[in-house]
């Protein structure tokens, strides 16, 4: 269950990237070789890449590939230096929640407004940061809760 929720998410990072690529070639190709363009790319392809990078996120602390500044940590005797290890991720996780909680209060608050070009709400750019936010949060709760080889 654990490996096809992140299949899963792999395969749907690699379909949004494949989105916003093909979108975007195709405006290239229609405003550079026939002078024209695609009413609907720009916003087509801003959502796509919204979503590839909070997805992108949370797929990143989930394997534990992101950035951490590690000069105290490493200064620090084994016991002090997880404490401190645990309690950054704790804060980590409870900033992620405040992103993935605004971006909700704020889609909400902005549901009615339109694109420009799609008859879709402003709201759904906030949608993949909700929710890359939220399962970031939860990734960082594990790592700082469970054991090392366990979150």
């Amino acid at each position: 269950r654990k490996v096809v929720g992140n299949w899963i998410k792999k395969i749907l990072l690699v379909l949004v990237v494949a989105v916003m690529v093909a979108v975007d070639s195709a405006q290239v190709v229609a405003r550079y070789g026939f002078n024209t363009g695609i009413g609907w790319a720009d916003e087509i392809s801003r959502l796509a890449f919204v979503w590839c990078v909070f997805l992108g996120i949370a797929v990143a602390v989930k394997a534990r590939a992101h950035i951490g500044i590690t000069l105290l940590v490493d200064a620090l005797p084994a016991a002090p230096a997880n404490l401190l290890r645990r309690v950054m991720l704790l804060v980590s996780a409870g900033l992620s929640a405040v992103v993935a909680w605004q971006s909700v209060v704020i889609a909400l608050d902005q549901w009615d407004e339109r694109m420009m070009s799609l008859e879709l709400s402003t709201g759904w750019f906030l949608i993949p940061v909700a929710a890359g936010g939220a399962l970031s949060a939860l990734y960082l709760v594990a790592q700082a809760l469970l054991p090392e080889r366990a979150a």
